[in-house]
């Protein structure tokens, strides 16, 4: 099958993310164990899902956090910790540099304000995508169908020869269902070998 287009999620594709790293920080200043606030992250869901579906913004994320952590610092110390959570996954980056030399790129992401201002700028592979279509800016979630349909229409793509690339199963099954090719990309697949299954150029 043709390819044309080639969108990427984020979390676990471009960047790996663990956030024990922030509640081992957040702990220090919080009376809760280590486990309670694990918990309470999960607990938590709803309001995080708020966040990234673009319904709440960053003051007011933050506010409720500190509340629910019972975290003792202030609000902007909060966003540095919940925000220092990644680490760059190199090889999947270089795959990206080279396949923009032949492709046009994009970006599907459930995310939100504060982790994409600090992705950013943080790191230089942005411009390599020519759009990024953040959930918390339009206001949509992966797998729903709206999401894949709005990242076609602003990259005037064919949905029959646009690849997706997505670390969870519902989302790739999401695509799928409309038509794109699709790589899940579970721990135990070699982006590589994968990309160069549908025999793209420069991989």
């Amino acid at each position: 099958m043709k390819i044309s287009t080639i969108f990427f999620d984020l979390g676990k594709v471009l960047v790996d993310f663990d956030f024990t790293i922030a509640l081992e920080k957040v702990v220090k200043k919080s009376p809760l164990e280590f486990s309670a606030l694990e918990n309470r992250i999960y607990s938590d869901y709803p309001l995080i899902s708020d966040y990234e579906h673009g319904h709440i913004n960053s003051e007011v994320f933050f506010t409720e956090m500190k509340s629910h952590f019972q975290y003792e610092g202030n609000i902007e110390e909060l966003e540095n910790i919940w925000c220092d959570v990644f680490t760059p996954m190199t090889d999947h980056i270089d795959y990206a540099r080279l396949l923009a030399e032949y492709y046009p790129l994009a970006i599907i992401s459930n995310t939100s304000d504060a982790h994409i201002r600090f992705l950013e700028n943080a790191y230089d592979f942005f411009p390599l995508f020519r759009k990024r279509i953040y959930s918390h800016e339009i206001r949509i979630m992966k797998p729903n169908a709206a999401i894949y349909e709005h990242a076609l229409a602003e990259m005037k793509a064919d949905k029959f020869e646009s690849l997706f690339i997505d670390d969870r199963e519902d989302n790739i099954l999401g695509a799928a269902a409309l038509g794109w090719q699709t790589i899940h990309l579970r721990p135990d697949v070699d982006l590589k070998a994968a990309l160069q299954s549908y025999e793209l150029k420069g991989i």
